[in-house]
């Protein structure tokens, strides 16, 4: 068969690999390996040509994939040499597993990445003088078991023993980790010792309540509040607000994204309600 007619049936190996996105390197590679040969071989003087079947275009994507999902090309050319149904199925059943993991993964660094790039965007907008009163969405997270501070300076043993301590879902360290007091009075009182440490994991069991939220902010390294407490406590009477819930904290910016551990911003946010409501109109006049 001449390459004229050969031409009018099949495709060459260049319109073949633009069609399935593929480079012409890569097509004569799996020709000489025995992974994916051409449906016919076409011979002009000392030149090998290579045409393929456009009914070959659904075989190359399978093994595309299967490439792509870790399959090596020996055992792609294992299964093309000697290939039933039941062991591509048994081939894709195994490899389905692998990509099942490598979604969850996937999944995971999506979420951790979301979760800082909430508190950094936050970060950005606030500056350490800033009192804000906002209501904030529900948030899950893990939360740790209460600390003990006792005969101890600062709180990096608790910390330690918070992240190596087995809890479910399993603790994943590369989300961002803050501090939990179970009032405002007990934030006041030991502001640089959370009584618990927890996780801003979305997989966790617990939340922080949706609700207005009394939120404040400072500089410094870690476990430094400086006047912060004070300045809420100041904040909240003179707006008619009553502490009403668990105080919060976490950092903004911390040493991932600030070099001097003096700008490291931190932020707090303590449950509030209001005592009394601005009326939405004046009052008429009578």
């Amino acid at each position: 068969m001449s390459k004229e007619s050969l031409s009018k049936e099949f495709l060459t190996i260049k319109e073949f690999a633009g069609f399935v996105g593929m480079t012409v390197a890569a097509l004569r590679h799996y020709d000489k390996i025995g992974v994916f040969l051409p449906a016919k071989h076409g011979i002009d003087f000392e030149n090998k040509y290579r045409y393929y079947s456009p009914s070959q275009i659904t075989t190359i994507k399978m093994i595309r994939v299967l490439t792509e999902i870790g399959v090596t090309l020996k055992e792609i050319k294992e299964l093309a040499d000697n290939r039933t149904p039941e062991k591509l199925i048994k081939l894709l059943s195994r490899n389905k597993d692998k990509v099942a993991d490598e979604i969850r993964f996937l999944h995971e660094v999506f979420s951790v990445i979301d979760a800082f790039m909430d508190l950094l965007s936050e970060g950005i907008s606030v500056t350490e003088s800033k009192i804000t009163v906002s209501e904030m969405p529900e948030k899950r997270l893990i939360l740790g078991g209460e600390n003990d501070f006792a005969g101890t300076i600062g709180f990096y043993r608790e910390f330690i023993r918070f992240c190596n301590t087995p809890c479910e879902p399993k603790l994943n360290m590369s989300y961002p980790v803050g501090g939990y007091w179970s009032s405002m009075a007990a934030f006041l009182d030991e502001p640089s010792r959370p009584m618990r440490f927890y996780s801003l994991d979305p997989k966790g069991w617990e939340q922080r309540a949706a609700g207005l939220y009394l939120n404040g902010y400072t500089r410094g390294y870690y476990g430094e509040v400086r006047n912060l407490p004070e300045r809420m406590a100041a904040f909240a009477e003179k707006n008619s607000l009553v502490f009403s819930g668990p105080v919060y904290n976490t950092y903004l910016f911390d040493e991932i994204s600030i070099a001097d551990s003096d700008n490291y911003l931190l932020q707090v946010s303590a449950s509030v309600m209001e005592t009394r409501r601005i009326p939405s109109r004046r009052p008429r006049h009578t």
